[in-house]
């Protein structure tokens, strides 16, 4: 059976002008034409307009489209899969975009004579929260980070390091907020006591992600360890856990992301969450952190915004905050640098902060290559200042 533009419409319950615009982009074109030269279809193409019609509800481009009718070897699980992880990613920015509405409503309804400043800085805050989400959403970009630490002067990296200064005993319970993808428990994996249970939570999905597979990894090659762990999706922005009586509380170089508001609502909240004589340890740069790279990075990319630029706590004066609702025990700096022989990974470094930088970089490699080469000493290496530390509290 044949059926003109109106009648397929009418068939499937679009309107005609819907049959016409698909036929306009390639995807559902006619079987034939009349003698009239009306368009015609058939069964066939009733299908797949019902295809076209489900792929659009379900928020897939044209363009995604036309390829999944295109090719027969379409990985059409895949695509669902990418699907969903946009549609959740669009979901959660509409709700901080939500958030800062109600936000911006209240302050308009006490009549706050400040309300312009006021809700600047709420879109501000909005923006930046999206600007670390999206720099963090996927592994690649951290590892990026991780790695050019490789090259610091340090007999002991960071996180062996850090595991000496914290004192991690057999049978705690331990929450990691903020885990990243688990790149300090994979490091120190050799030296974990055992019967540990870890609940490591992060905001990001494709962190969590590479968490469990780390952690399974850990599992199969300790398996002496006993280790046991929990993985959730939280926000510390808005941050509550069902579970308390931790031994040990972390937050490893993830309180700079947060708005100093932020932060003193989740202090509160992780000291209700350790236990009587329970231990909070936070991670941080100082304020000479990569100076170095900072200021090659001002000099030559000044359209490149580096993220501690907006960093308002600092390993020099997180103390002072902290002591409001811990009692600070100590502040630690590890005495490290960086002498970096490989400009490749400066640049994986800096086009790391970004989409925005990685497409700034990616135009002028071979230049930044160049210019990096020339900051290395007569041993061809780029000297970069490293400031990293550890505060550590304790339940107040």
């Amino acid at each position: 059976m044949m059926y003109t533009a109106g009648e397929l419409a009418k068939k499937l319950g679009v309107s005609a002008r819907t049959v016409r615009f698909y036929d306009e982009k390639n995807l559902l074109s006619p079987q034939e034409y009349s003698e009239s030269g009306y368009r015609l279809y058939n069964e066939e193409s009733a299908e797949k307009l019902q295809k076209i019609l489900m792929l659009r509800f379900m928020d897939f481009s044209i363009e995604q489209i036309a390829d999944m009718m295109e090719e027969d070897h379409f990985d059409v699980k895949k695509s669902l899969e990418d699907q969903e992880r946009l549609l959740l990613e669009k979901k959660e920015h509409l709700e901080r975009i939500l958030i800062a509405v109600k936000k911006t409503r209240n302050i308009l309804e006490t009549s706050d004579p400040g309300f312009w400043e006021n809700m600047r800085h709420i879109i501000e805050i909005t923006k930046k929260r999206e600007y670390v989400i999206a720099q963090y959403d996927k592994e690649e970009n951290l590892n990026a980070r991780i790695s050019i630490h490789d090259y610091s002067t340090s007999p002991v990296g960071f996180y062996p390091w850090m595991l000496k200064e914290i004192s991690l005993a057999p049978n705690m319970k331990i929450l990691d907020i903020g885990c990243g993808n688990a790149a300090f428990w994979r490091s120190i994996a050799p030296s974990l006591p055992e019967n540990l249970e870890l609940h490591l939570i992060d905001y990001s999905k494709g962190m969590l992600a590479a968490t469990e597979k780390n952690m399974k990894e850990i599992q199969e090659r300790f398996p002496e360890k006993h280790l046991h762990y929990v993985l959730d999706k939280r926000d510390a922005t808005d941050f509550s856990y069902p579970v308390s009586g931790f031994d040990h509380i972390m937050a490893n170089h993830m309180l700079f992301h947060l708005n100093r508001e932020a932060r003193f609502t989740l202090y509160p909240k992780i000291n209700e969450l350790l236990k009587e004589n329970g231990y909070f340890s936070c991670s941080l740069i100082g304020k000479t952190h990569l100076l170095e790279l900072h200021k090659f990075i001002h000099n030559y990319y000044p359209e490149i915004a580096i993220p501690s630029d907006s960093f308002d706590i600092w390993l020099e004066n997180a103390a002072e905050e902290l002591k409001e609702n811990f009692t600070v025990l100590t502040t630690k700096e590890q005495q490290n640098d960086l002498l970096v022989p490989e400009a490749e990974a400066i640049f994986d470094y800096v086009a790391s902060y970004s989409a925005h930088a990685r497409e700034i970089l990616e135009k002028d490699r071979e230049l930044f290559l160049s210019r990096a080469r020339k900051e290395m000493n007569q041993e061809g290496l780029f000297y970069i200042h490293k400031s990293t530390g550890l505060v550590i509290c304790k339940k107040k």
